[in-house]
């Protein structure tokens, strides 16, 4: 958490207390003369239509986080199969396809992923894949362990096809669904916090106090659900393990055959 946004959280504790104490200094709040059970009821309306809708945007936005994961980890995986099933084809095959496999995952980590956190493409990863492909569709299929390994791999390609193209797609999206539930909570809780100021607040220091801890709850809640809007950045954010333990494994299988 950023110090910018501590600070603002603060800040905002600080204006809530001013306000209730302000307040407080009406004679119709000083007397009690403003609490009835319809004010609680419609406080507990408020509070439930907030904890509805913050939690549906919570879903939604963590499900993309976990879906790009997803998708990462199938990528990954089938740049594994492709490494390994490139070992029976003929020496300078597959060199190449194994070199084209270590630079797809290089270009996610380095490029690709800092891209989509900025809702931008990186057409070399596209320039990679159909290289890969290339080379796997030139392979001979007159031996019958590389036609397999062909068969396989192809297989493979379309997986990281799949896999990428829904990372893309949900990195790069307009989220706009997720946007409208994330202004929704940010209404409710301002109505949390506006509700009980207008209906008036006696000026003992536990209501004071509790109005402070609800806005600072209440802000911090806003900034992580915010957070949430970039997938793959921020305290929540997705990062692409699984393509550097992909390029781990490569590294330590070339060191271990040189």
């Amino acid at each position: 958490m950023s110090i910018l946004s501590i600070v603002s959280v603060g800040l905002l504790a600080l204006v809530v207390a001013g306000i209730t104490l302000l307040i407080a200094r009406r004679k119709a709040v000083a007397d009690g003369g403003s609490d009835s059970d319809s004010q609680s009821f419609v406080g507990g309306v408020l509070n439930a239509l907030f904890t509805v809708v913050l939690a549906f945007y919570i879903v939604f936005a963590w499900q993309n986080g976990d879906d790009i994961e997803s998708a990462a980890k199938q990528e990954a995986n089938a740049l594994t199969d492709i490494y390994w099933q490139a070992s029976v084809a003929p020496a300078p095959q597959a060199a190449a396809i194994q070199s084209l496999t270590e630079q797809y995952a290089e270009r996610v980590v380095d490029h690709e992923w800092a891209a989509l956190d900025e809702s931008r493409t990186d057409p070399e990863v596209d320039r990679l894949l159909n290289a890969l492909r290339g080379e796997v569709l030139a392979l001979p299929a007159d031996d019958e362990a590389v036609k397999s390994a062909r068969e396989q791999s192809l297989q493979s390609i379309r997986q990281i096809d799949e896999g990428h193209r829904e990372r893309v797609d949900i990195a790069t999206d307009s989220k706009t669904f997720n946007t409208v539930l994330l202004a929704g909570s940010a209404l409710g809780a301002a109505l949390m916090i506006a509700f009980p100021l207008l209906v008036g607040l006696s000026m003992r220091p536990a209501n004071i106090a509790s109005m402070v801890l609800l806005s600072s709850t209440l802000g911090l809640v806003l900034y992580l659900s915010t957070a949430l809007m970039h997938p793959l950045s921020g305290p929540f954010g997705i990062d692409p393990d699984p393509f550097r333990t992909t390029l781990e494994g490569f590294s330590r299988t070339t060191t271990s055959g040189a």
